[in-house]
């Protein structure tokens, strides 16, 4: 099995973001993952979440620090309108991590609500980890400071894909 990088980096970040104050209280950091479990990209999305959990198990079998993960999976059925209700439902459940990236249509309206979640909720604020989603505006015209963008947009992508080719013969 390929070990997932984007998910180990996702949780690694979140586990960083926890501090030890969970470590010390033996806490678990919920992680909602928010992307298809039906429809058109049902397979991709399934592909990826048990990519989350495999990780969050093998942090949990191997974490001294005595911090667990969970991962709270949430079918956005690729719509930006499900994304919006999978957070508020995350965040009811005490989340303080979301991870999403497929579709930038969903995580363009992720962006704009964690932002309006956290202005309204001080002390519960969420933060948005996106592993995949690749719209330059979600850093760009949209950027903020919750949003975490784990790959390159598209005119990165782009960029690096025409400076190689250029010297190609």
């Amino acid at each position: 099995m390929k070990f997932p990088v984007r998910a180990l980096s996702v949780l690694v970040m979140s586990s960083l973001a926890a501090g030890a104050a969970l470590a010390q209280k033996g806490e678990t950091v919920k992680v909602a993952w928010i992307d298809p479990l039906s429809g058109l990209m049902a397979s991709v999305g399934q592909n990826q979440l048990k990519s989350y959990q495999f990780v969050a198990e093998k942090l949990n079998a191997n974490n001294p620090a005595g911090v667990k993960f969970e991962i709270i999976s949430i079918d956005n059925k690729l719509s930006p309108a499900e994304s919006l209700n999978a957070l508020k439902s995350a965040a009811d459940q005490g989340v303080r991590y979301i991870v999403q990236g497929l579709g930038s249509g969903a995580a363009g309206a992720l962006v704009d609500a964690v932002n309006k979640h956290n202005e309204r909720n001080p002390g519960k604020e969420i933060v948005f980890l996106n592993y995949a989603a690749v719209d330059p505006d979600l850093t760009n015209s949209k950027c903020s400071y919750w949003h975490f963008r784990l790959d390159a947009d598209t005119s990165m992508k782009m960029e690096a894909m025409t400076t190689f080719m250029k010297d190609q013969k």
